[in-house]
């Protein structure tokens, strides 16, 4: 599950239209958007048990603030593409909601929406108490935080799949921690919307994979520009930051690691010293970011190579300078065919008719910019495998990441290749007792870090894709190093 607090736009509409507006949505989403349904609807603590009565209520209590501007906060809970909640389980998620905020007596309207294959409620909560006329705000003011305690809770206690970042989880016995996540080098959101759309690796992602390591254990700027070239990277300063060449592409060091920039490896490895004597040896190729249909990906990767040539790209340039060309003159000529005609009828109707003509001509340039600036037609990797009839390969695609092994950190790698050399006998005797005596098919497997100020970290160790699968016997026995190491570092390890 995720959670979104939708910041209030600055519009001139008055609180009471705004509001109504918000209240309307909810309760009939398809008069704004017609491919948004509304599932299921509810309230609490309104005298009025109409849509029009509750609106006017809710209306009516809010204009009482003088102070606020919007009292009415407007929250967004939504679910994963394969989950879909009850009736019940939308109404217990909003009564957590209100508990945890500290708004159970306050004005609500909620609607679980559907579109496309996501479900998701809407909550609107007047955060003015009916009685006091006071504004409430939730947890202090860091109510985001409230709200992520809330879905780990909710995910909890109905079994929802968690995300990979949640930011808190649910111990056996109810208690809300924070989640202890493991520091990973990722590429940023758009380069994963590359990846996700081609299916190959972004150049952030090669410039992460082969060049994090050189560059964070390089000891003098020769090291650095050597081993990167051997890689197929080169180390450019440019201005006062520096980027990294993974082929033609030019990536920001800095998005490889925050600590990568020009000013922090001066002062690890002195004044800047260019690459004059290194060139990468090799080009950098695509690469496939996953294995699943490999042998597809690389017919696609066929197709998608055969790009328009050097002077195709020139005729299109000349095209798009010459109807760009063409418009203006056909906007003067409008003006001046236009505007005379307003003259005679004085200064105030000619400025008005400038007014309208510029905003329609100012709209039609920017439309033809759009059109010059899109690229061809080209299919991602998902619309390509479905134009052929390949809808199972597709599936897989999109779900990608449950048909790939589970990656395992370095450090988990070489506890297991050590296992072999030195087993833990009595640890592992221990948990043949304790798993002969519970009879259990998956074990759970919960770190939790005290820390000097009294609160408490956990990380689940088998939690793969936001979900808690749990190990088998056998798996857990392979994993045994591990939890010795965690335990070393005074760790609580429960199972």
């Amino acid at each position: 599950m995720i959670v979104k607090k939708v910041k209030r736009e600055q519009s001139g509409k008055p609180k009471a239209w705004q509001i109504g507006d918000l209240v309307d949505y909810i309760r009939s989403p398809h008069t704004t958007n017609a491919h948004e349904k509304i599932a299921h609807a509810g309230s609490r603590n309104f005298l009025s048990g109409t849509h029009s009565g509750q609106r006017g209520e809710m209306i009516a209590l809010a204009q009482e603030s003088v102070h606020s501007t919007m009292p009415v906060s407007h929250w967004i809970f939504s679910w994963k593409e394969n989950e879909q909640p009850t009736r019940a389980q939308v109404d217990e998620l909003v009564d957590i909601f209100l508990e945890r905020m500290g708004l159970t007596e306050h004005q609500t309207v909620y609607g679980l929406h559907r579109n496309t294959d996501n479900y998701h409620v809407h909550i609107a909560v007047n955060r003015m108490h009916p009685y006091s006329l006071k504004v409430v705000r939730p947890n202090n003011g860091f109510d985001i935080e409230a709200a992520h305690k809330i879905v780990a809770l909710v995910e909890h206690k109905q079994g929802w799949a968690s995300e990979g970042n949640t930011r808190y989880t649910v111990l056996e016995n109810g208690e809300v921690i924070r989640a202890r996540r493991e520091q990973k080098i990722q590429p940023r959101p758009e380069a994963r919307d590359f990846e996700r759309a081609t299916g190959e690796k972004s150049a952030q992602r090669i410039a992460q994979e082969r060049g994090y390591g050189i560059i964070k254990n390089a000891v003098s700027w020769v090291e650095l520009h050597r081993e990167l070239a051997a890689k197929g990277l080169l180390f450019e300063k440019k201005g006062s930051g520096a980027i990294l060449w993974v082929g033609d592409i030019a990536v920001k060091a800095s998005s490889v690691d925050r600590a990568f920039g020009m000013s922090t490896l001066c002062k690890r490895l002195g004044e800047f010293m260019p690459a004059e004597t290194f060139s990468p040896v090799e080009s950098v190729r695509p690469e496939p970011v996953s294995a699943v249909n490999l042998k597809e990906w690389q017919e696609y990767q066929k197709e998608r190579a055969a790009t328009p040539s050097t002077e195709t790209k020139q005729v299109d340039q000349l095209i798009s300078h010459i109807r760009q060309k063409a418009l203006k003159e056909r906007q003067r000529a409008e003006r001046g065919c236009i505007l005379p005609g307003f003259a005679e009828h004085g200064l105030s109707f000619l400025n008005i008719a400038r007014h309208f003509l510029k905003v329609k001509q100012r709209e039609e340039a920017r439309q033809l910019r759009q059109e010059l600036r899109s690229p061809k037609y080209r299919p991602s990797f998902e619309g390509w495998l479905r134009e052929r009839g390949l809808h199972m390969q597709a599936d897989q695609w999109r779900f990608r990441k449950g048909f790939e092994p589970p990656a395992q950190c370095p450090s988990a790698q070489a506890a297991q290749g050590n296992a072999a050399a030195q087993q833990p006998v009595y640890e592992g005797q221990q948990f043949e007792r304790y798993a002969a005596a519970v009879g259990a098919d998956r074990y759970r497997v919960t770190c939790i870090r005290l820390k000097r100020n009294g609160t408490k970290q956990a990380f689940i160790l088998d939690k793969t894709d936001g979900a808690s699968k749990g190990f088998t016997p056998e798996e857990l026995q392979a994993r045994i190093p591990t939890m010795l190491r965690l335990q070393n570092r005074r760790e609580n390890i429960y199972y």
